[in-house]
C-alpha cells in the first residue's frame, strides 16, 4: 500500500486501493495522500493467521475512525443481492448505520466520480434507489419492494420469487 502511494505522488495519479484489508495499518498515509479504500467482501476470513477473527467485520469501522475515504464492494455480480447485509455486519462492528449505508451509496459514488449524478437522494441527481419494507442492512427483515435506476422502474421478479411462490403453500396444514 505504501509503495502505491509513492507511485501515486511520483506521477501524480488518482487511485484507490482496491482489496485494502491491511490498509488500517497505514490509515495515517491514506488521508494524508488521499488515497480512497474499496474494501472486498467484508464476510471473508482475515488474509493472515495473527489478525483479529473479526477484522473483516470491523475494518470499515477501523478506517472510519481513521479518517480513510473507503466504500464496500463485492467480488462478483452474482453477490451484490448480499452487498448490503455486508454494510449491515459493519454496522454491527462499529459503523453507525448511516454509516454502513454511505459504505454502499454516497462513499462509493465519490470514489468513482460519479456523485454529482448518484450515490444520495438530492434533486438533480439521478433516481437510483430501493424501497425495503423492513432494515435494508438486516438479512432477517430486508424486503425490497421496488427498485429504480435512473427513474426507472425495475422488474424484481425472478426465478426464486417464482419458485417462493410456486411452493409456499406446499407444506401448510389443511
Amino acid at each position: 500500500i505504501l509503495a502505491v502511494i509513492d507511485f501515486k505522488k511520483q506521477f501524480n495519479l488518482d487511485l484507490a486501493i482496491v482489496g485494502g484489508s491491511e490498509s488500517w495499518l497505514v490509515a495515517d498515509a491514506l488521508v494524508e495522500h488521499n488515497v480512497p479504500v474499496v474494501l472486498r467482501n467484508v464476510h471473508a476470513l482475515p488474509e493472515t493467521d495473527e489478525s483479529d477473527v473479526d477484522l473483516p467485520y470491523k475494518l470499515p469501522a477501523l478506517l472510519q475512525k481513521a479518517g480513510v475515504s473507503y466504500c464496500l464492494s463485492i467480488y462478483g455480480g452474482w453477490e451484490q443481492r448480499n452487498l448490503m447485509f455486508m454494510a449491515g455486519t459493519a454496522s454491527a462492528y462499529g459503523l453507525s448505520k448511516e454509516e454502513a449505508l454511505a459504505a454502499i451509496s454516497s462513499n462509493t459514488a465519490k470514489i468513482l466520480g460519479i456523485d454529482k449524478n448518484v450515490g444520495t437522494l438530492t434533486t438533480g441527481k439521478d433516481a437510483t434507489l430501493i424501497i425495503s419494507t423492513g432494515d435494508v442492512l438486516d438479512m432477517r427483515t430486508s424486503n425490497i419492494e421496488q427498485a429504480f435506476i435512473r427513474g426507472k422502474q425495475i422488474d424484481l421478479n425472478n426465478k426464486q420469487k417464482d419458485l417462493y411462490h410456486k411452493f409456499k403453500n406446499k407444506y401448510d396444514e389443511q
